[in-house]
């Protein structure tokens, strides 16, 4: 865990590119994450009550009678919503930017640590692209996901600094019933050749054991595009927000 100063940078960045992930603590104002809060919530239920109207779902809301009502995957979902594995939505924000709350202030925030992060020798963040905006849902009752990388690697000749990293930030505190990300340090070397090379891993002795850092309000996780992750199972009767 970090805290983000202006003499941390450095040494974070370091510990992005060793373990694939860091988690920033309080690096945000709980109260500026308050309003994305009560955006998520609303859109979440907004987005179902829309796709019930265009009849697309049986019902207004994401289950019935502990039935899911939206097909899991992106070919049974939309360009907006995709229920990614059973009970845990995405909702793409990206091309509705007009119509959610201000992320300038998270930006300037991280815009000291991202670009070290990343390589290419990046000294600010105006040449980096956003190429995703989105909240994802946790329901009640969601299981644990699937272990995956959320992309592929530059190279699979060699392995190379970040070229891709994803942001995550929880928009309310995140205890371990609710289901925090759960990471395997250092897998981002291993993907490129996922099955030969966490054998070799394993039979070395360096396969690094997974963590899942509960996480509050105003903390912020970075991580390597290519490391192995998956969202814990949400074992309570709330939603688990993250942006």
């Amino acid at each position: 865990m970090f805290s983000l100063t202006e003499g941390s940078t450095d040494d974070i960045a370091s510990a992005f590119s060793k373990d694939g992930f860091v988690l920033l603590t309080r690096a945000l104002d709980p109260a500026l994450l308050e309003e994305w809060r009560l955006f998520g919530e609303s859109y979440f239920v907004k987005a179902f009550r829309i796709l019930h109207d265009n009849g697309h779902t049986a019902a207004p809301t994401h289950c019935m009678d502990e039935d899911y009502l939206l097909g899991l995957g992106a070919k049974n979902g939309f360009k907006e919503l995709v229920m990614r594995s059973p009970g845990r939505y995405e909702l793409s924000l990206l091309d509705n930017r007009d119509n959610v709350p201000d992320i300038s202030k998270i930006v300037q925030t991280l815009e000291p640590l991202l670009p070290k992060c990343l390589g290419g020798n990046y000294k600010q963040m105006l040449p980096l692209k956003l190429m995703h905006l989105s909240l994802l849902v946790s329901t009640p009752g969601a299981p644990d996901q699937g272990w995956h990388a959320d992309g592929g690697h530059s190279s699979l000749q060699q392995h190379l600094p970040c070229h891709c990293a994803n942001v995550f930030v929880p928009l309310h505190d995140l205890p371990e019933e609710m289901g925090p990300t759960e990471f395997r340090p250092e897998s981002h070397y291993l993907t490129r050749n996922l099955a030969p090379m966490m054998l070799a891993a394993k039979c070395r002795g360096t396969l690094r054991v997974p963590v899942w850092p509960s996480l509050q309000q105003g903390d912020v996780v970075c991580f390597d595009y290519r490391i192995l992750h998956r969202g814990r199972a949400n074992t309570t009767n709330e939603n688990r927000l993250i942006y």
